[in-house]
């Protein structure tokens, strides 16, 4: 059964209070929730983990936040589900530069060759100059 807005609202909430909490700690531990449904997600459904994945990196453009959804979700669903949302993956990247970051911290890992290419042309953007640059 699909998540609700509501439902998804409050994985994105509680994934943020997760990567902001201490390393250890009771607040870490009523959170251990989020890893497990996270997981669940990429597993059975890839295509509300992406939504998570694209919420979550709309309220937190942090490097911390990135690098876990980089080398975690995201990658995740590459290598488990890439035929079925490679294409989100790239129409995203192109109009999300900041989903397209999220692209240069996944590893191949076992992300097959035809859909790595895909990532790999998906990931590349046009660069913004620095100020004061021409």
């Amino acid at each position: 059964m699909p998540m609700s807005p509501r439902q998804k609202e409050q994985l994105i909430a509680s994934w943020l209070m997760l990567q902001r909490s201490q390393e250890a700690g009771s607040q870490r531990e009523d959170l251990s929730w989020v890893v497990e449904k996270i997981w669940d997600l990429c597993d059975d459904a890839p295509h509300e983990a992406l939504q998570f994945i694209f919420g979550a990196l709309e309220h937190d453009t942090s490097g911390a936040n990135m690098t876990l959804l980089s080398a975690g979700p995201l990658e995740a669903l590459l290598c488990k589900h890439g035929p079925r949302i490679i294409g989100r993956v790239e129409r995203r990247a192109r109009h999300d530069p900041r989903f397209a970051c999220l692209l240069d911290h996944v590893w191949q890992n076992s992300v097959s060759a035809r859909i790595w290419e895909r990532v790999v042309r998906a990931r590349e953007r046009p660069r913004v100059p620095a100020t004061g640059e021409s």
